[in-house]
């Protein structure tokens, strides 16, 4: 399952593509080796990334590549920027780009890809943090530039393309996962913040994200750094090693290898005080929503009532009418650490009992288990004095363990394979004896968890990934450049605490499980009820590419310059169904299953028509083996008045492609439904009104699925965006930048947007929308002759959401050196969403999101603040660096228009308490982190990093889902609290 296998046919249509585009000469754009040393950075220096890490950084502190003033970048070099085909010696594109440096991240405190990418100011709405392991793209991280989602943000190695997380986001979407891309070689982080699919074609309509690894490394470089919570718990570890040998300029060539290594350990709910810790807020005006604190409920303590059967001895037939009052089944009463509660049951002279248990505390995580590490190969030649090879060959892993609450119940009501009310335990066993799991002489109703069965998830993902190429220039101003790639991911997935139907009604008919005393069972017991569930979900994209370019004649302003290239590339996933047959319980199904053959032909056009004066303008046509084409143009200007200011521009055209998810495959969600009383009438409900009460079982809330299946004839997302901005310099030491940016997206992929619809035509026997269709529930034993129930709702993906957005970027620069001694550098970023309006469909109205919790779904609850930002001060004296950085996210309204179809804390509260105003607003959260360095001498250093220093606590959200009371996307280090890292770097 791991081996890299390059496959003939793609290679053969490469060859001849390549030919017939390049003539065996061309390369990505942006992919040129050079494109990894800035000017003035010396590439022998140990790789700074290595220094002072953050894990959880709100946001980092960036650098402009449109204006580094102040740097002593000695004889300008030329350099490939993102989103470029040429050379320049100018960094400042009309594009905005913002750049991570090595030094800058180590400066902020930050370890790794991840942390670093989705901190900058422009990641919102959509990104995946590595702390939500409960959603269908668990274990891994990505980033959502412009809150457009994971799939909107293309992700780049030395600019070009690697494999997808093998698990799409939500089942649909695909991205890179970030905490698999080495981090003790990178040079750089470019972060194009414009649409780019004139270069890169689909999926950068957001922006692109470019990682740029070293490529040239002189001697031994390591890293051994510890670090811990405040709390004690949380502990780090990271070491690193490069040994690199041969300098470019001396002998002609570059080897090294490094490797790294870094664990992370889990942080539970139970370690961290109120409010994370429960769910229980009635102290501050809340609800009290811990497990059990209404009866009967199901808690690691059983209650079971007197009830009956549709069917007479089929244990899956439970009506989930209780004949009688529940009762804790244990006659010692509730486990230790649970209260008994009593709730009168409306309409009825019955008390139910239940156990109030605080499952968040028991069994919460605040931060998963996570363990990083890889080696990395890396080789360069330089063949003469104007061409140069290059080979790089990596494999990385990630492993995420994360522990969850044991699995509900025997009730059985949710992602349910039979769809039964209830399952019920018999008053006699299989062999005729009475069951001593039901102190009733009729079948008993049981809510239960089984705690005695540990809930964990790990996902282990390996990434292997090779890349070699060539580039150089030949004659009068011509320049080439040819690539190949390839890169394959496998994710080992193990799933425990899962419930099997067939086993766990084996031990109901048998009483081989004790329901009484969970602790009285065997391990052979619980196995038999919840085995193991393993599965494994691979992703590759192997590829060919490109370019050639020319500086035909002089303009005034410059050389005018032309390059075509071309690409080929292969893409494929894998993911199966985890759970094909729902024969376990709660699993999800979701799968995506495919591959495709993508060729590509692109041009660039640079004229500096005056000195003041460069307009660009790029174009790039894509075709689909599936079927599908698209071109997307883009056109840049760049005007500079005066030497202190610049003028620029940019609008272009993109798409995305629809992913293998969206085009054959399918995911199931489950909800709680209750049918119309028009149904209900017909099985013995009485209307009063517009209400209905009564009649048979069948009646009841249930659990209703929707079916979203893969659609071939899907259409690409299109998009349109163009910026506008200013990049002023007035003196050397001091830059400032202002951007604006306005993005549309139509044809939008949506999972079922009719589903409501087609529900609601199928109870009117009218006619389905077209694709959709309702799978009927089994008949109801009561009343055989009425129409059944809609048991599931199937629906394709199709075009048909759209979305604006806009904003404003700042970033800005002091660097002061008043001595030899002493340096100053002050640099500040900032986003401020002025719109993100989305619409569900043509029929539906555009909503602005910003300012509150939507998109409350795709977003797994982060929402749309509208600012975020960052601040960060460093000094640097003789052998001592102090840096402290700031992070500020403004607050919400916590409401959530497309999951609740209102704006008003009544009604859209993502909470939904009793009190509407509850925690209807989020505040806004600010975290200052604090690093410092001594350089004892030329081979050893000293470090420390405080992470979030005033121990600020994340602002309570109590509508988000990936957390508890708190949002991760934007506020985990809140919920951590302080940490603290001491490290060291050392070289010889």
């Amino acid at each position: 399952m791991t081996k890299i296998a390059f496959r003939p046919t793609l290679l053969r249509s490469s060859a001849l593509s390549a030919l017939a585009l390049v003539g065996l000469i061309g390369t990505a754009p942006a992919f040129a080796q050079d494109a990894q040393v800035q000017p003035g950075t010396s590439v022998s220096t140990p790789p700074q990334g290595d220094v002072s890490p953050a894990p959880a950084a709100q946001a980092t502190a960036a650098q402009s590549s449109t204006a580094q003033p102040g740097t002593d970048a000695g004889q300008p070099q030329d350099i490939v920027v993102t989103g470029t085909l040429f050379r320049r010696t100018d960094t400042e594109t009309p594009s905005p780009v913002t750049v991570l440096t090595s030094d800058s991240l180590a400066k902020a405190g930050i370890n790794n890809v991840s942390d670093a990418v989705r901190s900058i100011s422009a990641d919102s709405s959509g990104s995946v943090p590595t702390a939500f392991t409960g959603g269908f793209g668990a274990g891994s991280s990505g980033v959502s530039l412009r809150g457009l989602s994971v799939n909107s943000t293309l992700t780049l190695i030395d600019g070009v393309r690697t494999a997808n997380y093998p698990l799409s986001d939500d089942g649909q979407r695909s991205f890179v996962d970030l905490n698999t891309i080495p981090n003790a070689i990178v040079d750089r982080v470019e972060v194009l913040k414009d649409g780019a699919s004139s270069s890169y074609g689909a999926d950068a309509i957001g922006g692109v994200v470019n990682i740029i690894m070293k490529k040239e490394i002189v001697g031994a470089y390591g890293t051994v750094e510890g670090g811990v919570s405040q709390r004690g718990d949380g502990g780090e570890q990271r070491a690193t090693l490069t040994l690199g040998t041969g300098r470019l300029k001396e002998k002609g060539f570059n080897f090294y290898v490094s490797g790294e290594y870094q664990h992370d350990d889990p942080i539970y709910n139970r370690d961290r005080g109120f409010p994370y810790n429960t769910k229980d807020l009635t102290s501050i005006g809340g609800d009290n929503n811990n497990a059990g604190s209404v009866a009967p409920s199901s808690t690691t303590s059983a209650v079971v009532a007197p009830t009956t059967q549709t069917i007479p001895g089929n244990i899956l037939s439970g009506t989930g009418l209780a004949t009688g009052p529940f009762q804790v089944l244990n006659p010692n009463g509730c486990a230790a650490g649970q209260t008994l509660v009593t709730t009168p049951r409306s309409g009825t002279a019955f008390i139910d009992q239940g156990c109030e248990q605080n499952a968040t505390s028991q069994y919460g995580q605040i931060q998963p288990e996570q363990t990083r590490f890889g080696v990395t190969v890396h080789g360069t030649v330089q063949v003469n004095d104007k061409t140069q090879a290059y080979l790089i060959a990596s494999y990385f892993q990630n492993d995420v363990k994360s522990q969850g609450s044991p699995t509900v119940n025997a009730q059985i009501r949710s992602a349910n394979p039979i769809n039964t009310q209830n399952i019920v335990l018999p008053a006699q066993l299989a062999d005729g004896t009475d069951n001593p799991n039901n102190p009733f002489t009729t079948p008993a109703a049981i809510r239960y968890a089984f705690g005695d069965i540990p809930a964990s998830s790990e996902y282990k993902n390996h990434v292997i990934r090779a890349a070699a190429g060539i580039d150089g220039q030949f004659g009068e101003g011509w320049g080439y450049s040819a690539s190949i790639t390839a890169a394959h991911s496998w994710l080992d997935i193990t799933q425990n605490g899962y419930l099997n139907l067939a086993g766990l009604q084996t031990a109901i008919t048998t009483g081989s499980y004790n329901f009484v005393n969970p602790d009285q069972n065997t391990a052979a017991v619980r196995a038999a009820i919840s085995p193991m569930v393993r599965s494994q979900a691979t992703s590759d994209l192997d590829m060919i590419q490109g370019v050639i370019t020319k500086d035909l004649f002089q303009l005034p302003g410059g050389p005018l310059q032309v390059g075509v290239g071309g690409s080929v590339r292969y893409e494929a996933q894998n993911d199966p169904s985890q759970n094909p047959d729902f024969t376990t319980i709660g699993l999800n199904q979701f799968s995506a299953v495919g591959n495709r053959t993508v060729e590509s032909a692109y041009f660039e056009v640079n004229a500096p028509i005056l000195t003041s004066l460069e307009i660009d303008g790029s174009g790039r046509f894509d075709h689909y083996s599936e079927g599908f084409s698209h071109f997307s143009p883009k056109i840049g200007v760049k005007f500079t008045p005066i030497r202190q200011i610049a003028l620029r521009g940019t609008f272009s055209k993109g798409f995305r492609a629809p992913s293998f998810a969206e085009t054959s495959g399918s995911v199931v969600g489950f909800t709680a439904a209750t049918p119309p009383c028009s149904l209900q009438a017909q099985h013995g409900a009485t209307i009063t009104g517009t209400t209905c009460s009564g009649g048979s079982a069948y009646n009841q809330s249930y659990s209703i699925g929707f079916n979203t299946a893969g659609n071939p004839d899907i259409k690409p997302e299109l998009s349109r965006s163009f910026t506008g901005g200013v990049v002023v310099q007035p003196t050397t030491w001091l830059s400032f930048t202002a951007d604006y940016y306005n993005i549309k997206k139509t044809r939008v992929i949506t999972g079922g947007p009719l589903s409501n619809q087609a529900l609601a035509a199928y109870y009117a026997g009218t006619a389905l929308p077209t694709g959709y269709s309702v799978t009927p529930d089994a008949i109801d034993p009561s009343f055989p002759n009425a129409p059944a129930r809609a048991l599931f709702v199937n629906s394709p993906y199709a075009n048909a959401a759209a979305l604006k957005t806009s904003g404003l970027d700042f970033s800005a620069l002091v660097q002061l050196k008043p001595s030899d001694d002493f340096h100053f550098t002050s640099r500040a970023e900032a986003t401020y969403i002025l719109h993100y309006d989305f619409k569900q469909s043509d029929a539906d109205p555009f909503v602005d999101f910003v300012g509150t919790q939507a998109p409350y779904i795709t977003s797994s609850g982060a929402g749309t603040p509208a600012w975020r930002g960052n601040w960060q001060n460093s000094v640097d004296y003789k052998a001592y660096t102090l840096t402290a950085t700031a992070y500020y996210t403004s607050g919400y309204k916590a409401v959530a228009y497309d999951q609740f179809g209102t704006t008003d804390c009544n009604g859209g509260s993502t909470y939904g308490g009793t009190d509407p105003e509850f925690n209807c607003h989020v505040k806004h959260f600010v975290d200052v982190d604090l690093t410092g360095s001594v350089k004892v001498n030329d081979k050893f250093k000293l470090y420390f990093n405080v992470v979030n220093l005033l121990d600020q606590k994340a602002p309570l959200n109590a509508g988000n889902y990936a957390a508890v009371n708190y949002n991760p996307t934007y506020t985990q280090i809140g919920a951590v609290g302080r940490t603290m890292r001491v490290g060291a770097n050392f070289q010889f």
